[in-house]
């Protein structure tokens, strides 16, 4: 919360004398003052000079603000809060009652109840309250995270409380994407270490076992041919061997088909070598960005390992679809559903792989199936990246 926010909620709580504010915040003298107008949500005629003037101030701030009177009544907004809240105009707030308006929701959408509510309880306790991370539920029913103080007021009722908050929603997302690339950049990390690994237990010994039995056939072809030559057939099914295992290793690491044929084949491929049956319902989505190309495919190939090793899935459908802005990547399958991000089944990294890319992760996974996993991708260039 700024220093500005927090000045503004003690200055209003530090206010001599009463504010007055009618029951739903205006006074018979102000009911009709123009819209927008912020004197217009304050009993003028009851208020002090110098807590007017200290209210518009305050109202002009880029913080949101808002007061509750004494019953826990909305009694004035300024044009920050009522945007936040998602409104058009402070009319449709004033005289609500605060709880049940904007903060009767837990963040997991469940009710939160009133009594253990700490927004309000400046109007009963006298202290000033600070909360970096709340949620308070907009018009439409979403909800907005916040950051808040909340500091008492003497208003002519009783004592209420003002609150000064901020949309943080940009700050965690921020924080959200920094946390998905570093968990991207470990994942990096590991799968290089792993590459490692296979490289020298697999191809390269092999590779080493070859050149052992060329460099001992050389040595016999002039005094053992008949063993030299027995030395370079196993060489030479050992050399094939180890190129089978280099091709298997690159194709874990990128596809050969899809820089060539695109997306859409790659995903037909895909679906022929998987052990779990997989139809591919696609409409020709053309060449896209190889980053987006590449984000879409390993979701699809992750998903469809999952479907079968922890679903126990005996069918998938991948459909693909763009439109100008996006491309939507849907993986359904008919396994025992329950599936969530986390619990080492490799859809947080999937959601990372998203959020890398600009894109959003939903997942819809019923106890019982079945499971629907769908990615949306911007395209690079297109409005919606822009914007």
């Amino acid at each position: 919360m700024s220093s500005t926010m927090q000045g503004a909620a003690a200055g209003v709580a530090a206010a001599s004398g009463p504010v007055g504010v009618g029951p739903a915040g205006l006074s018979g003298g102000d009911a009709q003052r123009p819209a927008g107008d912020n004197g217009g949500v304050i009993a003028r005629p009851e208020l002090p000079d110098n807590a007017e003037t200290l209210f518009r101030a305050v109202a002009a701030v880029a913080d949101a603000l808002y007061v509750a009177d004494a019953a826990g009544r909305i009694a004035f907004l300024n044009p920050a809060a009522v945007k936040i809240l998602g409104y058009a105009h402070e009319q449709e707030l004033l005289g609500r009652p605060s709880h049940e308006t904007i903060h009767y929701l837990r963040p997991d959408g469940s009710p939160f109840p009133a009594a253990q509510c700490p927004l309000l309880r400046p109007r009963l306790t006298g202290e000033t309250l600070h909360l970096e991370h709340d949620w308070f539920v907009r018009k439409d029913g979403t909800q907005v995270a916040v950051s808040y103080s909340s500091a008492p007021v003497d208003l002519t009722g009783g004592r209420g409380a003002v609150v000064a908050f901020r949309d943080i929603s940009d700050r965690l997302r921020l924080g959200e994407v920094q946390a998905s690339r570093a968990r991207i950049a470990k994942a990096a990390d590991d799968a290089r270490r792993t590459i490692e690994r296979d490289l020298h237990d697999g191809a390269q010994q092999q590779f080493v076992a070859v050149a052992m039995r060329l460099e001992s056939a050389r040595r016999l072809i002039g005094t053992a041919p008949a063993d030299a030559a027995r030395l370079v057939a196993t060489a030479h099914a050992d050399l094939r061997e180890a190129i089978a295992e280099l091709q298997r290793l690159a194709h874990g690491i990128h596809p050969a088909e899809l820089p060539k044929r695109g997306l859409t084949a790659a995903l037909r491929t895909l679906a022929r070598r998987s052990l779990t049956p997989v139809d591919v319902k696609a409409a020709d989505v053309g060449r896209l960005h190889p980053e987006i190309e590449a984000t879409a495919y390993y979701i699809a190939a992750e998903a469809i390992t999952n479907a079968g090793k922890h679903a126990s899935a005996g069918y998938v459908e991948i459909a693909l679809a763009r439109t100008s802005d996006v491309l939507q990547l849907t993986v359904t399958d008919d396994g025992v559903g329950g599936a969530a991000f986390g619990g080492g089944t490799g859809l947080q990294g999937l959601r990372d792989r998203a959020d890398a890319a600009g894109g959003h992760l939903t997942l819809v996974s019923p106890a019982g199936g079945p499971t629907v996993l769908t990615a949306d991708l911007p395209i690079p260039g297109s409005p919606a990246v822009q914007r």
